[in-house]
């Protein structure tokens, strides 16, 4: 979703711009390397296993690639680290996101689906589950007719739990290896202020505050393209919530975009819309194409859908 702003392994790459002429500018946004660990690092994460054990903090599902993202995420300290997953624990059991995927209610998902296009979309060449939104299409006051932003909220997180307990979990399996984190593309085209509305902007801030303290480093690249000429202005909204290392795992293109995406995600894989070939029966938009719906790697079934699982 929007919420994507706030979610890498490669090396240092170049992100780029799109000026006044419709040509990609090149601007410095490059990704941090996922690198082995250092030494230190290592011996900082075997510390913090041990203190959040030590204080019954450490749950079942929480394996050295979770804690990395902790730690990760407060540059290997160990006492910044350790409050961030406590008030994580804190804000889980106050909004019941342990148990969200059951007790939470969505009726209107399909709907919002029309208003505000946004779906996972198959798998980019690492194996990450490659997530899309439509933000030109996005219409915020019909949405809010049918919904509110807290239910938007709840919904949100929802999609986080489904995302970590079945469609990362279906990727790793067909990749054969650990997949950690995704690739997002946020398609611009036709957007314009008018979509950066008061009730958009505290969304975004709200939703952002969620994404980073609480569902840490699963981004691992971010594509913005079709940026519009208004775009300085609306990064300019956005950026201060970023963390500054969340703004380096995201490029920015214009329209000539295409060929740095085909060299992430198969042309089979992508969207014709984006440059690729996939021209799924219904739309992209609407297959929920991936291992997580491949019967051979799929988890639990969290939609009583035949035919439309949760995106």
């Amino acid at each position: 979703m929007i919420h994507d702003l706030c979610h890498c392994a490669s090396n240092n790459n170049q992100g780029s711009r799109a000026s006044s002429s419709g040509e990609d500018e090149t601007i410095t946004m490059s990704i941090y390397p996922e690198d082995l660990l250092e030494s230190s690092q290592q011996e900082a994460l075997s510390r913090f296993r041990l203190l959040l054990t030590q204080e019954g903090l450490i749950r079942k599902r929480d394996d050295d690639n979770s804690l990395l993202r902790f730690l990760r995420a407060r540059a290997f300290n160990i006492a910044k680290a350790k409050a961030m997953f406590e008030a994580m624990l804190e804000w889980r059991k106050e909004i019941g996101a342990d148990t969200i995927k059951e007790t939470f209610q969505f009726p209107e998902r399909e709907a919002i689906k029309e208003l505000y296009p946004h779906f996972h979309h198959k798998t980019d060449k690492m194996g990450r589950p490659v997530y899309i939104e439509r933000l030109g299409q996005l219409q915020v006051d019909e949405l809010l007719k049918i919904t509110t932003m807290d239910r938007m909220l709840l919904y949100h997180v929802k999609e986080w739990e489904i995302l970590i307990d079945r469609k990362i979990p279906a990727c790793s399996n067909k990749a054969g290896t650990c997949i950690s984190q995704t690739l997002t593309i946020l398609d611009m085209k036709g957007v314009t202020m008018r979509h950066m509305s008061k009730q958009v902007r505290n969304f975004i801030q709200k939703i952002t505050k969620v994404d980073q303290d609480f569902y840490p480093e699963y981004l691992g690249k971010m594509f913005i393209v079709n940026a519009p000429t208004a775009f300085k202005a609306m990064w300019a909204v956005v950026r201060p919530w970023l963390d500054k290392r969340t703004q380096k795992k995201i490029e920015v293109h214009g329209g000539n975009f295409s060929p740095k995406l085909l060299e992430l995600v198969e042309g089979e894989n992508l969207p014709a819309f984006l440059g690729g070939s996939c021209c799924c029966p219904g739309g992209c938009e609407n297959a929920d194409a991936g291992p997580w719906n491949e019967r051979i790697y799929q988890q639990q079934q969290v939609y009583d859908e035949s035919s439309k699982a949760m995106d």
